[in-house]
């Protein structure tokens, strides 16, 4: 999968010098569009946001709405990806504008999907809910399985959150049946991947790593850095939690070093707190106080006040 990503990249640079020899802007625009994602799916955020604000500058030239809404939405999922997701929120709701302003149903719901995401991550789980079943009565109306799917998976995130384990664990079963229906590969790692946080939550760790080993197989797969990563994260948690820190300290350094590769801030804030919390496990206090101040350094700099706190 890593192979299709990269020839997806050769082949949208050649339609975007062919764009660009024959003058084609609204073509040119796509195919910036399309780096963009390309970019986003190889887990190269900043590279991504380039391509994405070069489509938007020609789409709002062009008068081309649907691809100025379109540009907000791919901005918006590289801000979340990158941990900024104050940003993050800015872009979804201007893309839900334009979304509802050209009777986009599909495009709102993704939106409304985003956005709970988004407020998912910042610690407003009651809003999240909110906007995850606004995009999945959406999904539902239109027939559309994955989105349906992705809504079941984001509502157990917030459920999860929320303290909520029976229900999150319920729709994330739901979501994880859909994406394999519908042969979602990247879901079904996400169903792995939340699963596995489900029942470390509720102290059943020997299957939250069965989960998360699943998940990290399906990101390798799919050249995923982003998902590689979060599943070296939980893995560690769920070694910390049995007892094992030595195998938590491995997962945890993999996972910073992909954080770091890729510009996760917010990852990266998390696996320095993760990284200190293991260390004072093991009685090396003074390294864990170095990686707990590295967190709080970033936390400030995100603005985070949780992980401030």
């Amino acid at each position: 999968m890593l192979g299709d990503f990269k020839r997806a990249i050769q082949y949208h640079e050649l339609a975007l010098k062919i764009a660009k020899e024959v003058g084609d802007k609204a073509g040119e625009g796509y195919s910036y569009c399309n780096l963009g994602v390309a970019y986003d799916s190889l887990g190269d955020f900043e590279r991504a946001i380039q391509y994405h604000e070069r489509h938007l500058e020609i789409a709002k030239e062009e008068g081309d709405e649907a691809g100025e809404g379109k540009s907000y939405c791919n901005l918006g999922n590289a801000y979340q990806s990158r941990g900024d997701f104050e940003r993050a929120i800015q872009y979804h709701e201007r893309a839900l504008k334009i979304a509802k302003e050209v009777g986009d149903k599909a495009g709102e719901g993704r939106s409304y999907g985003n956005l709970g995401n988004a407020y998912n991550s910042l610690g407003d789980f009651e809003k999240a809910i909110q906007y995850h079943e606004r995009h999945l009565k959406i999904a539902r109306e239109l027939g559309d399985k994955a989105g349906e799917g992705n809504g079941y998976g984001n509502l157990g995130n917030a459920y999860q959150n929320l303290g909520d384990f029976e229900r999150a664990t319920q729709y994330h079963e739901r979501s994880l049946k859909i994406a394999k229906e519908v042969g979602d590969k990247a879901g079904e790692g996400g169903s792995y991947c939340s699963l596995g946080i489900a029942y470390d939550s509720q102290g059943d760790f020997e299957r939250a790593i069965q989960y998360h080993e699943s998940h990290l197989k399906i990101s390798k797969e799919a050249g995923d850095k982003a998902g590689e990563g979060k599943s070296y994260c939980n893995l560690g948690i769920a070694y910390r939690r049995l007892g094992d820190f030595e195998r938590a300290i491995q997962y945890h350094e993999r996972a910073l070093k992909i954080d770091k590769e890729v510009g996760d801030k917010d990852g990266e804030g998390k696996n320095y707190c993760n990284l200190g919390n293991a260390y004072h496990s093991l009685g090396d206090f003074e390294r864990a106080i170095q990686y707990h101040e590295r967190h709080l350094k970033i936390a400030k700099e995100l603005g985070d006040k949780a992980g401030e706190g």
